[in-house]
């Protein structure tokens, strides 16, 4: 049996050269699903939004049994992952990530920006799948093997090589411009950070910090006491030269997005 496939120019990142733009044939020596046929190409099953086989609107689980033609498009920003879709017919709760050891520069921007983001450098792709299954979370990675385990069912595998255009990626992707929570989260815990009067956390405190700075915010979990120091000023300045226009705004007006901490 032969398939023969053609890819939309949105999945070229994934294809051989020869394989880009032109549809090209594949011989089949055994029965295999049409996500076993798309990522024996190359291209994982998460970055696909729709497949058709001889005009037929396929799932990943169909099993063709004839020779004929599949066409396979990517998926079209901004993805809703909210929303139910045909080969994704049980969409996500709320908006969660995990992010692998190749993108972890990424998944530290995130938790920044008020992202639920779990990351940890010592995550195996084994338990990234698991964590992403049991806990609903989408996949960040830049390992395109990871993102074709069966388990994961959201995912986005990253294509840019700098963290900071690795987060105008991300968010541009699944559209999350309306959603950015500035420094509402822990760096560490990732869990949503309190207000704290001074005298709560001056025991933890430097004493220039104790001096300087009367605004503070705590994780309740690790206890890690948070203000706009150094690092905040360093973060707000490089998200400023950014051209995403939520950038624009927050180099603007960072004391404003600062204080959505306290709506919590």
């Amino acid at each position: 049996m032969r398939i023969y496939i053609r890819f939309s120019e949105d999945l070229d990142f994934f294809l051989k050269k020869e394989q880009q733009g032109r549809r090209f044939a594949l011989d089949m020596d055994r029965k295999a699903s049409v996500k076993d046929i798309i990522e024996s190409q190359g291209v994982p099953h998460t970055e696909v939004g729709r497949m058709e086989l001889e005009k037929q609107t396929r799932d990943f689980a169909f099993i063709p049994g004839r020779t004929g033609a599949l066409d396979v498009s990517g998926i079209k920003p901004p993805f809703d992952v909210l929303k139910p879709g045909f080969l994704r017919p049980r969409p996500l709760a709320r908006i969660r990530f995990v992010a692998d050891v190749n993108v972890m520069k990424l998944g530290k921007l995130m938790l920044l920006l008020g992202f639920d983001t779990a990351c940890s450098s010592s995550f195996s792709d084994p338990e990234i799948a698991d964590i992403s299954e049991r806990e609903k979370r989408i996949v960040l990675t830049r390992d395109t093997g990871l993102l074709k385990r069966k388990k994961i069912e959201f995912g986005r595998r990253i294509r840019s090589n700098l963290p900071y255009e690795q987060l105008e990626e991300t968010l541009v992707f699944f559209g999350l411009s309306g959603k950015i929570r500035f420094f509402t989260r822990c760096s560490h815990c990732n869990k949503s950070l309190e207000p704290r009067d001074k005298a709560d956390v001056m025991a933890l405190l430097e004493p220039k910090t104790q001096k300087y700075f009367s605004r503070f915010f705590q994780c309740p979990e690790c206890k890690k006491v948070f203000w706009k120091g150094s690092h905040y000023a360093k973060i707000v300045r490089k998200l400023g030269t950014m051209e995403h226009p939520v950038f624009q705004e927050w180099q603007r007006n960072p004391d404003q997005n600062f204080s959505r901490i306290e709506d919590l």
